[in-house]
């Protein structure tokens, strides 16, 4: 009980606020432009400024134990290769193939994380989750940005690298890694009193979006869709992931660091992505919304059985 109490606690703010953004989009508040250009806003400043202050603010230099590391960056990438390649054997449409594969690969971490090891764990036992987390911002987001740049970038003759860099969120990160192996120490007055305070705007922010962007009728037109990505988030990337990771050893605080990774639902930025860089916001919606519903359940029943065979202390 106290697992699903912990996956509930993660995921039923987000609920939360969707609902919110529905309501406001429902009531007349928000309507498509101002709900596209919010969208725009959080994809370009909130969710970049986010990825700088997490960055910024790890110790980039504990990583007492690389083998979580190391099955978090093969993973991402593994499962990146593994939907590129099947999601590109089903759908054609390009604005749809880069939706599908980020609703697969990319994952809520930076939201869910912390808060799920901490209960699990307790207050001390969460540094791993901080090194991940560092680790998914920048992958994730280039990753993101070079599938979305393929598919449905306009050929500008600008390379795609230059591309990849300019976006928002690799910036973010790299200005992250930057300050912080730079040794620059921005003034406390600073982080607390501004950059902090507006970084805690990003995940209320856009999941009220998200939920002013939401349609009902795009579930039944993209139910196949969204269920495949969904099924390949929440089952068969921990099903890839979780297995290894116990039989390399893995145990305690290091499992469930890299178990929140494999379980975790669909990243929240996957929408404001999509929408920013010409995807299918629809479907991308879908998958977001969908994958933060079921997660409940599968994150609940995902530890349960981790715990029942090798245990998560």
């Amino acid at each position: 009980m106290e697992v699903i109490r912990i996956s509930a606690a993660a995921v039923f703010p987000l609920l939360g606020f969707m609902m919110l953004g529905y309501f406001f989009r429902r009531r007349g508040y928000l309507d498509e432009g101002s709900t596209k250009q919010l969208n725009l806003i959080c994809f370009r400043f909130f969710l970049a400024l986010t990825c700088a202050e997490t960055i910024y603010k790890s110790d980039l230099r504990q990583i007492a134990e690389p083998l979580p590391v190391i099955i978090v960056s093969v993973g991402i990438v593994a499962t990146f290769l593994i939907s590129w390649f099947i999601v590109t054997r089903f759908e054609k449409d390009r604005t749809r193939i880069p939706v599908m594969i980020q609703g697969i690969y990319k994952t809520n971490y930076t939201l869910v994380g912390l808060s799920v090891a901490k209960s699990i764990c307790g207050e001390n036992n969460v540094g791993m989750v901080s090194l991940i987390t560092v680790l998914l911002v920048p992958l994730n987001n280039i990753i993101s940005v070079y599938i979305f740049e393929r598919y449905t970038g306009k050929s500008t003759g600008t390379p795609l690298i230059v591309r990849i860099i300019k976006n928002p969120l690799v910036l973010g990160s790299l200005i992250g890694i930057l300050l912080n192996v730079s040794g620059i120490v921005i003034p406390q007055w600073i982080m607390t009193g501004f950059v902090a305070k507006l970084s805690a705007l990003t995940t209320p922010m856009s999941m009220i979006a998200l939920g002013a962007a939401f349609n009902f009728s795009t579930m039944g037109r993209y139910r196949v869709k969204i269920t495949w990505a969904v099924l390949g988030k929440l089952v068969f990337v921990p099903m890839l992931v979780l297995p290894v990771s116990v039989i390399l050893g893995l145990r305690g605080p290091s499992l469930v660091a890299v178990a929140i990774y494999a379980v975790a639902p669909n990243a929240v930025n996957s929408f404001n992505t999509a929408v920013a860089l010409g995807g299918d916001a629809d479907l991308a919606n879908g998958i977001v919304v969908v994958s933060a519903l079921f997660s409940i359940l599968t994150m609940f029943l995902w530890f349960c059985l981790i715990g029942f065979t090798v245990g998560l202390a």
